[in-house]
């Protein structure tokens, strides 16, 4: 995840046995649970390669925990933000139809504690996950259900990069509002508009995120690579790892 091992190079298995202190079978094990989300691959009498991020299970929870420790480029920040315009705006549509009335007092109740926490990002990205974690809920899609794990790990770190920019939680309230009344109106076409026109908004927010982001690297002599004399991106990376919290809360 780090980038210290490129797609190709062969894990150093000696190397990582005398360091974490484990046995040959154990790191077997975790290899075995690495190969399962395309990450590495072990071939007979060659040894364990790392695979090419296009193998990659990308929306796995594990995978997207993982990856927060060490923070995202700019390609995979665009690349979920589409996936969002595609998947929620239909979730919002199926909502609308089919949320029961508990469903929609829980959504109005994420929504009002967003409302109260504006101004503290932790609470409000608590409340934001909660707000879409019930929408997808209330499709009653039994596929949509198994998708909301990775989608909620995708939402948490779109939220967390958007939330660090001024006005922007205060600038997405209206917008949430509007996707709560027309869930709760049965309106259908008006929810569906709304969530797409949110989503929209969290992609602008992710590229003025990613512009001032970019522009504070260029002042910043400390971020240039000495090496080729350009700068890396400076990875977006949570508070805490998605998995850590979920285990947490167990």
């Amino acid at each position: 995840m780090s980038g210290e091992l490129q797609p190709g190079d062969l894990l150093p298995e000696g190397e990582l046995i005398a360091e974490l202190d484990i046995s040959r079978t154990v790191l077997r094990e975790a290899i075995k649970v690495l190969g399962a989300k395309g990450l590495v691959e072990a071939r007979p009498r060659i040894g364990t390669k790392v695979s090419p991020r296009s193998h990659w299970r990308l929306m796995d929870p594990d995978v997207l925990a993982w990856q927060t420790e060490y923070g995202f480029d700019e390609l995979f920040l665009r690349n979920l933000a589409e996936v969002r315009s595609f998947i929620e705006p239909g979730a919002a549509r199926l909502a609308a139809e089919r949320a029961t009335e508990e469903e929609i007092a829980i959504l109005d109740k994420a929504y009002k504690q967003m409302e109260a926490h504006v101004v503290n990002s932790e609470a409000f990205i608590a409340a934001d996950m909660q707000f879409h974690f019930v929408i997808l809920a209330a499709c009653h899609n039994e596929i949509l259900e198994q998708m909301s794990s990775a989608i909620g790990e995708a939402l948490e770190i779109s939220r967390r990069v958007t939330v660090e920019l001024p006005g922007s939680s205060e600038a997405h309230l209206p917008l949430h509002e509007a996707v709560v009344e027309a869930i709760r109106t049965r309106d259908a076409d008006a929810a569906e508009n709304a969530m797409g026109e949110l989503i929209g908004f969290v992609q602008s927010d992710v590229e003025r995120f990613l512009q001032r982001n970019d522009l504070e690297e260029k002042v910043d002599d400390g971020d240039r690579d000495a090496a080729t004399g350009t700068t890396a991106l400076r990875l977006i990376q949570g508070t805490r790892p998605a998995a850590e919290q979920r285990k947490n809360n167990l």
